[in-house]
C-alpha cells in the first residue's frame, strides 16, 4: 500500500473532481513555536483547491510554496509543494536562534465521510540544508496524518535527527480499522537552527513525491480497482477479436478468436491478478469475486473455496475469475454474433463485420464503465449483492449520463452506413449467430441485446453476485429465455 507511485492514485486522480463548496474550510496554518508563538492562516479564496503562500511569519519563519487538496470519490489527498515554476517550496528559519515550526493543512469537509477500514499513505520528501552553507542542526522533524478536524491520529513518520545536508525520502502506509474520516489534516513539524531550511520538491500531480497524505476506504478502493481492471481486460479482448476478423479475410478465424493465450489480453489479466492482493487485502462483501479461481485444469474458470490445486492440476489464483469473466464475456459476445464458427468475410462484408464487432465491444465496455461509476457514486448505500443489483443493474441498467444510449445510437448508424449502404443486406447474412434472421431495421437492437446479455453474465461472474442478476430480463426487459444466467 505504501508505494511511490500507486496505480490507484494514477487511475483515481484521472477522475479528479473538485467539489463545489459553500464555505472554504480548506486552509493552511503556519506557526512558530506552537501553540503560543506567531502564526499565519491562509485560506482558499478562489475555491480552486490550491493555496499559495509567500510570507515570513513572526519575522522568523520564511514560508514560500503552496498546499493542494484533491477530494475525489475514491482517493482524498493533501500535499505541501512548491508554487510553479519554483523547483521547491521553502520552509526556513531566518532568525538568529533555534525555533520549532509547524505547517498544518486542513481539508474541506468530504462530501461523504469515509467509513473504516481506512487505507492511508504518508509521503515525506524534502532536502534539509543550511541556506548559507553553515552547520545543519534539525534535532526533530516529522509528519502526521489526522482525521476528524485533527483529533484522531491515523499515521505518522518521525524523521531522524539531522546534523548535515540530508535528503529525506520516507513513506508509510497501513489500514485504520476504527476511525471515520469526515475530513483530513496533514501536519509537518520541525525544529531548526538559524538558516536551516526544508526544500520540498514538486508533488508531480499528487504522485507521492512531495509531502503528501492520502486516505481512502479500502473496500471502495478494491471494488473500484478490480472493476476498472476487468473493463480493461474486456477492452483488450474485443480489440483482439477485431484483429482476428480484420486479418482473416475469407477464412475461419475461430481458433484466433478463442485463443486463451492472446498476449495483450493476458497481460492485462496478469496485471489484474497482481493488483488483487495489493488493492484488496480485505475483500469487501460485494462488488468483487472474493473467492479463488482455477487457472488450468478441468474446472478452469470456476470459483473455488480455497487457494489449493483444482481438479485436473490447475492452480487457484485470487482475482483471476474477475479477468476471466470479462474476457469470456467478450468471447461469448463474438460467438453470439458469428455463431460457433467465426468466419471472416471479404471486402464490404468483412468491413461490416469488423465495424459491428468493434462497436458491440465498445458498447460492452461502456456498460462496464457505467457500472463502475454507479458503484463509486453509490458506494455508501450499497451493502450487499442485492443492493448492487437494484442500484446499478436494474434492469434497465441506470445510464445517468446517457453514455450507453449514445453507444447504441452509434451502433445503429454504423449498421446503416457501413453495412446496408455498402450493399451488405440483409446484414444478418454476415453474422450467422443469434441475429442472423433479424431484419436490417432492428439489427442494431439485436446486437445491443446480445451485448447486454454477455455483459450481464460476465458481471455476475466477475462480482460473484448471489443471487445473480436476472440476465434474461436484463438484455431486453422481457422474460423470454433470451439470456440464461
Amino acid at each position: 500500500m505504501n508505494h511511490r507511485r500507486s496505480v490507484l492514485a494514477t487511475s483515481a486522480l484521472a477522475l479528479t473532481l473538485l467539489v463545489p463548496r459553500a464555505e472554504a474550510a480548506f486552509q493552511v496554518v503556519l506557526e512558530v513555536d506552537p501553540p503560543s508563538g506567531a502564526s499565519a492562516t491562509f485560506t482558499d479564496g478562489d475555491l480552486d483547491g490550491i493555496i499559495d503562500f509567500n510570507t515570513t511569519v513572526g519575522g522568523v519563519f520564511l514560508a514560500q510554496g503552496q498546499v493542494k487538496q484533491n477530494l475525489n470519490p475514491i482517493l482524498q489527498v493533501l500535499a505541501i509543494a512548491p508554487t510553479p515554476p519554483a523547483p521547491n517550496a521553502i520552509l526556513r528559519n531566518v532568525d538568529t536562534v533555534s525555533h520549532t515550526f509547524r505547517v498544518t493543512v486542513t481539508s474541506d469537509p468530504f462530501p461523504t465521510a469515509l467509513a473504516p477500514p481506512l487505507g492511508w499513505n504518508l509521503f515525506y520528501n524534502a532536502t534539509v540544508d543550511d541556506a548559507l552553507s553553515g552547520v545543519v542542526n534539525v534535532p526533530s522533524n516529522g509528519v502526521e496524518g489526522r482525521v476528524n478536524a485533527g483529533a484522531a491520529l491515523v499515521g505518522s513518520i518521525t524523521g531522524p535527527a539531522i546534523a548535515a545536508p540530508t535528503l529525506i525520502d520516507l513513506e508509510a502506509g497501513a489500514v485504520d480499522t476504527t476511525d471515520t474520516a469526515p475530513d483530513m489534516t496533514l501536519v509537518l513539524t520541525f525544529t531548526a537552527d538559524p538558516q536551516d531550511e526544508f526544500l520540498v520538491p514538486t508533488d508531480d500531480g499528487f504522485d507521492g513525491t512531495s509531502i503528501q497524505f492520502e486516505i481512502f476506504n479500502t473496500n471502495q478502493q478494491c471494488v473500484d480497482k478490480m472493476n476498472n481492471d476487468a473493463r480493461i481486460v474486456a477492452d483488450k479482448a474485443w480489440k483482439s477479436d477485431f484483429k482476428c476478423i480484420r486479418l482473416g479475410e475469407s477464412s475461419d478465424v475461430t481458433t484466433c478468436v478463442d485463443n486463451p493465450e492472446d498476449e495483450p489480453t493476458e497481460k492485462k489479466n496478469d496485471k489484474l491478478v497482481q493488483h488483487f492482493p495489493e488493492f484488496c487485502p480485505a475483500v469487501p462483501p460485494w462488488g468483487v469475486n472474493r473467492l479463488s479461481c482455477c487457472d488450468g485444469g478441468t474446472t478452469d474458470g470456476a470459483v473455488c473455496g480455497a487457494a489449493v490445486p483444482c481438479g485436473g492440476g490447475g492452480v487457484c489464483t485470487q482475482g483471476l475469475c474477475i479477468g476471466v469473466a470479462a474476457e469470456n464475456g467478450i468471447n461469448e459476445l463474438t460467438h453470439a454474433l458469428f455463431g460457433a464458427t467465426v468466419m471472416a468475410g471479404a471486402d464490404a462484408q468483412q468491413k461490416c463485420q469488423q465495424i459491428i464487432q468493434k462497436f458491440a465491444g465498445r458498447l460492452f465496455t461502456e456498460r462496464w464503465k457505467t457500472l463502475r461509476l454507479c458503484k463509486r457514486d453509490s458506494f455508501a448505500s450499497i451493502l450487499s449483492d442485492a443492493d448492487l443489483v437494484t442500484t446499478c443493474l436494474g434492469p434497465p441498467q441506470p445510464d445517468p449520463k446517457g453514455k450507453i444510449a449514445k453507444r447504441q445510437e452509434k451502433l445503429a448508424l454504423k449498421v446503416q452506413k457501413l453495412c446496408i449502404d455498402e450493399g451488405v443486406t440483409p446484414v444478418g447474412a454476415a453474422f450467422p449467430g443469434d441475429c442472423t434472421a433479424v431484419a436490417d431495421g432492428v439489427f442494431d437492437e439485436c446486437v445491443g441485446q446480445r451485448t447486454a446479455c454477455a455483459f450481464c453474465r460476465a458481471v455476475n461472474r466477475a462480482d460473484a453476485i448471489v443471487p445473480p442478476a436476472d440476465c434474461d430480463l436484463f438484455d431486453d426487459l422481457v422474460t423470454n429465455a433470451s439470456c440464461a444466467n
